[in-house]
């Protein structure tokens, strides 16, 4: 059977703006061949496993059109993941063209491109309500091909010129654009990673463009006219109070997506490095027999979502389903492992007041009050006793079954994490368990202090201080409330005593 071509658009850079056809696109996807500029988080909504590949230059339209061709007939859904728009100012169009020559079934999702986002998110709105008659001209000049350009025509044909250049470009188009008639005196803004925590806007006149420091991003936008200069009361972006900080996110890739969410929605830039991985535990044995009786347990104790993550993937795995709990009160010790649960279809019974090990054994001891059932603790491998101790000096049967273990990742991830701080490409790193301090400055291997000294360092709770500090790091941020809402809360309150504001609007 045939399979299809999909071309889709992957937007301006915040991998949120990806529409939803795209997103299904992406998940149905069997190939992938993408632009190098796709925010990395969207290439994450891809199956593991399906082949994807850049995009070189070596690859010509033509040849990109025979790929996915090929794929498509050979039963696939071949993707192409282009950056912006597949067919604004790309060369999708003759790569479809090519698909298409070779009948095989072709779509194409568009994406919201930069020309598009740059009103929404630098106050640059291409047309504005006061414009009588507005009129705006949009091109794409890229390194080596300016001469495409007809620009005595182009520099005078409307009030507005909206144009997506290279990085290598951009002086070079101001000078082309005065030389042929355009007023140097002009105001122009230029606009870099627009939609992104990255974002940074320079207001000023097309003679001075070529003035300005050389942008960091591949791409920028540029706005010529009168109606160029940033509406103010439009830039929400970097009023956001984590505005422009790169985030380290330490935990493991499962759980670090609803981090990076909240992070992203305060304006933070995150940057995921797992310094630990899930697995089941060495012998599975003991939870494979737990679970086969849960209803002798008067009480479950989860401590972690993974906890309740991997416990309930036992559960199905035995064709099990919510009963086999039976009578067995649920415990956990906080809302973050309440929710896990609950998703589960299961209401914990009790869940801590205060997010760790003392206050989840405390409200246990006042929960069971003169009774003295069987309790079974699902946790990770490696974990503290403070439950376990305190439920047997209570007089308890205590079964504590490991669930699952944490691992350091490969070597590769935790060299590139080193470069990250070498580099003092970080302005935060988040730590959520002990794990993850220990993991993490294993892997730095005695240099983590050293490389963290003008970082600063945001834990969850007060056991994982306790963890960081007893590694030699010193801790800025301790959340007071012990989940990652509350850890993300910690941090922007650190920023709003610390910080003198951040500028994000030069004007040259």
């Amino acid at each position: 059977m045939t399979g299809k071509v999909t071309f889709v658009g992957a937007g301006s850079g915040d991998p949120r703006l990806l529409t939803l056809r795209a997103a299904d696109v992406l998940e149905e996807a069997d190939f992938i061949l993408f632009d190098p500029t796709v925010h990395p988080d969207i290439l994450g909504r891809v199956r593991e496993g399906t082949p994807r590949h850049p995009v070189t230059a070596q690859l010509t339209p033509e040849r990109i059109g025979q790929i996915l061709a090929a794929e498509a007939k050979e039963g696939r859904h071949a993707v192409r993941l282009t950056w912006g728009d597949p067919l604004l100012f790309g060369t999708a169009d003759v790569e479809a063209a090519a698909v298409a020559r070779h009948k095989v079934p072709l779509e194409i999702v568009p994406g919201v491109h930069p020309l598009i986002s740059v009103g929404a998110f630098a106050g640059v709105p291409l047309t504005r309500t006061t414009d009588a008659s507005p009129s705006v001209a949009a091109v794409s000049v890229t390194r080596g091909h300016e001469t495409l350009h007809d620009w005595e025509k182009l520099a005078t044909a409307t009030d507005t010129l909206a144009i997506v250049a290279d990085a290598e470009s951009v002086a070079e188009t101001a000078r082309s654009l005065v030389f042929h008639g355009r007023k140097a005196s002009e105001p122009a803004t230029r606009v870099e990673n627009v939609s992104l925590p990255t974002q940074r806007i320079y207001e000023t006149t097309l003679g001075e463009l070529p003035l300005l420091p050389p942008p960091k991003a591949a791409r920028v936008v540029l706005v010529v006219g009168e109606r160029s200069t940033p509406m103010t009361e439009l830039s929400w972006l970097e009023r956001l109070p984590l505005f422009g900080k790169r985030v380290l996110v330490t935990r493991a890739r499962e759980q670090a997506k609803r981090t990076a969410s909240l992070l992203r929605e305060r304006g933070a830039d995150p940057v995921v490095v797992p310094t630990i991985e899930i697995e089941a535990p060495v012998d599975p044995g003991p939870m494979t027999e737990a679970v086969s009786s849960l209803g002798r347990y008067g009480w479950v104790v989860i401590t972690s979502a993974n906890g309740v993550e991997r416990l309930w993937a036992e559960v199905r795995r035995q064709g099990k389903d919510a009963r086999a709990f039976a009578s067995a009160k649920i415990a956990v010790v906080g809302p973050g492992t309440a929710a896990a649960l609950e998703s589960c279809g299961l209401a914990p019974d009790l869940v801590a007041k205060v997010y760790k090990g003392e206050g989840l054994a405390e409200d246990l001891l006042a929960a069971i009050g003169e009774g003295r059932p069987r309790v079974l603790i699902a946790r990770a491998e490696v974990a503290r006793d403070v439950v376990p101790d305190a439920l047997r000096a209570a007089g308890c049967e205590v079964d504590v079954v490991s669930v699952y273990k944490t691992h350091a990742p490969p070597r590769p991830l935790l060299e590139a994490l080193a470069a990250l701080l070498e580099g003092q490409e970080i302005d935060v790193v988040t730590f959520t368990s002990s794990s993850t301090v220990d993991h993490f400055c294993d892997a730095l291997e005695g240099r983590a202090a050293k490389l963290l000294a003008q970082t600063c360092v945001a834990s969850i709770g007060p056991v994982t201080t306790e963890t960081a500090r007893r590694r030699g790091l010193r801790v800025d941020v301790t959340a007071s409330e012990h989940t990652i809402p509350g850890l993300v809360a910690a941090v922007e309150g650190y920023f709003e005593l610390t910080s003198t504001g951040t500028r994000t609007i030069a004007r040259i």
